[in-house]
């Protein structure tokens, strides 16, 4: 992509994308040559797979039954 079209844009929205632009670029200028960040990783290793059905079970369970004190 080359371009965009903003030709229908207030002044003010189209300038504040110009400049949005162009901060993208500085920052993929400045980050352009470096790796990619090493995330933590749990030392152990895994034992499957998690999926958002499990990561939320709890949370979903205490909404659905409220437990009471």
């Amino acid at each position: 992509m080359n371009t965009i079209d903003v030709h229908d844009l207030p002044d003010p929205v189209a300038r504040a994308v110009t400049e949005t632009v162009q901060a993208l670029r500085e920052q993929l200028n400045k980050n352009g040559n470096q790796a990619a960040p090493r995330l933590p990783a749990w030392p152990l290793g895994s034992t499957g797979t998690l999926g958002r059905d499990e990561i939320y079970d709890d949370l979903l369970d205490h909404k659905i039954n409220p437990r009471h004190p």
